[in-house]
């Protein structure tokens, strides 16, 4: 018996594996009584969170920070519309004062060949003053500026929707490539108990006397060689969860399980290069965000003018009331009312030329935005050129991924045929093996690619599938 398992365990390694498989197995055995145990003293366990695409995106964008930013930039725009029109409101305001003249101003008049003192006020003056005034004319500057804040907000909706189609790249990355994840995980599980049941052929042709002790060796080793692929991929698919929660700001050790196929949105393109490149650039809300942007800089040059030799006209309503005494105690003195009505004509005639200044800006301003739109539609045309040759590439690559597989397995298939009976090499398997393996991972990476590669043409042309 010991050399039955020298024989099957060459050295220490081997040995301490084994050992610890079956340490493994005991401890296993008792899972049902600690779980039992568990679930008595209350466990604290978690259920696995099913999330599918929509359940995913839902929590991306009410999470996501980026585009919690854009409402919020949003946000401001309506409240900067609600500023412009106050411009156009009456304002308020309630004034008091106190004076005291540690000397009072007077006048001498000669009276008679008499010359006579008359003071201006008293020591101590009290007054308080009401005043409502009406903007009826700014020189069209309150029209302006509801304009550019009504601009600014369109602007700032499209910039919602351009973050919710850059998070919809981000989240079908970060969500299939998770499922992907788990698929490599499982294609490499194959794999290694594929090289196993092998490995068992192996071991009971070589106790017949059928194989040499080479093959029995290079069995094992091949099954040796596949359990830290096997580690790597679930270290990989850790890494892929992990990500995903973070984009939907999960806690990153919440356990989620994914349901959904990535054939499930993979639509082919509807247009080609030329005409996809032309309903990009009438579509893709960036361009009329800088269109908008060069309206709002047009009307701010508008608004810089006008602040120049137009007049602004406005009306007001004051009342006032007013008490003077040489003392500090008013309780005694009378107090006088007064109220009026003014129509008042403001014509800016000199500001130091800021006004001037900030139009020439405004102007400069006006040209960038011209530029930007000029490179911001040529690189949508090589966006959109790139993303369509991406996908046509991901596509044929997948082709050619799926019928590789299918003459991969059909390679396996024969090679244990023959290796079974005593015609083929050890070496065939092994190496059909290797290639069905190959052929498995590149039929995943093909379709995670051809599934980003539509999100990309998707995200080029500004629409959402």
């Amino acid at each position: 018996m010991s050399e039955y398992m020298n024989d099957l365990m060459p050295n220490t390694t081997i040995r301490g594996i084994v050992y610890s498989l079956l340490c493994v197995l005991v401890l296993l055995s008792t899972v049902p009584a600690i779980a039992q145990t568990a679930i008595s003293i209350g466990s604290t366990a978690r259920a696995p969170i099913v999330i599918d695409w929509e359940e995913a995106w839902t929590r991306a964008v009410e999470s996501n920070e980026t585009h919690q930013l854009a409402l919020l930039e949003r946000e401001t725009a309506d409240l900067q519309v609600l500023e412009a029109w106050s411009n156009a409101m009456p304002t308020f305001d309630l004034n008091g004062t106190f004076n005291h003249y540690m000397l009072v101003p007077s006048i001498i008049v000669e009276f008679g060949g008499q010359s006579m003192v008359f003071k201006f006020s008293q020591d101590n003056t009290i007054a308080a003053n009401a005043q409502i005034t009406q903007p009826l004319w700014l020189a069209g500057k309150v029209g302006l500026g509801l304009r550019i804040a009504k601009n600014y907000r369109q602007i700032a909706e499209m910039g919602v929707d351009v973050s919710e189609q850059e998070l919809r790249v981000q989240l079908v990355e970060a969500f299939y490539g998770a499922m992907v994840a788990d698929e490599y995980v499982e294609v490499t599980g194959d794999a290694l108990d594929q090289a196993q049941r092998h490995l068992d052929q192996v071991q009971l042709m070589f106790n017949e006397g059928v194989v040499s002790e080479y093959d029995r060796i290079r069995a094992r080793v091949a099954v040796s060689n596949m359990r830290p692929d096997l580690i790597e991929a679930e270290t990989a698919r850790e890494l892929a969860y992990k990500g995903l929660k973070n984009l939907l700001g999960m806690d990153l050790d919440t356990p989620i399980t994914l349901q959904g196929e990535i054939s499930d949105i993979i639509q082919q393109p509807e247009l080609g290069y030329a005409a996809a490149a032309d309903y990009a650039t009438e579509r893709r809300l960036e361009l009329k965000q800088l269109d908008l942007q060069r309206k709002l800089y047009e009307d701010q040059k508008l608004i810089e003018q006008r602040n120049w030799l137009w007049p602004n006209v406005l009306a007001g309503l004051r009342w006032e009331t007013q008490a003077q005494s040489n003392e500090f105690d008013f309780q005694d003195q009378r107090f006088y009312n007064g109220t009026s009505a003014q129509l008042m004509v403001n014509i800016p005639l000199f500001n130091g030329l800021a006004s001037h200044r900030r139009s020439q800006i405004a102007e400069v301003n006006i040209r960038k935005m011209g530029l930007q739109h000029d490179m911001f539609e040529r690189g949508i045309r090589m966006q959109v050129f790139q993303a369509t040759q991406s996908y046509e590439k991901a596509s044929e690559t997948l082709q050619a991924s799926l019928e590789n597989r299918g003459e991969a397995e059909k390679g396996y298939n024969l090679a244990e045929t023959r290796y079974a009976e005593g015609i083929g090499t050890q070496l065939e398997v092994l190496d059909a093996q290797l290639q069905l393996n190959m052929s498995k991972v590149n039929v995943l990476q093909a379709e995670y690619d051809q599934l980003i590669a539509r999100a990309q043409y998707d995200r080029a042309l500004g629409q959402v599938q």
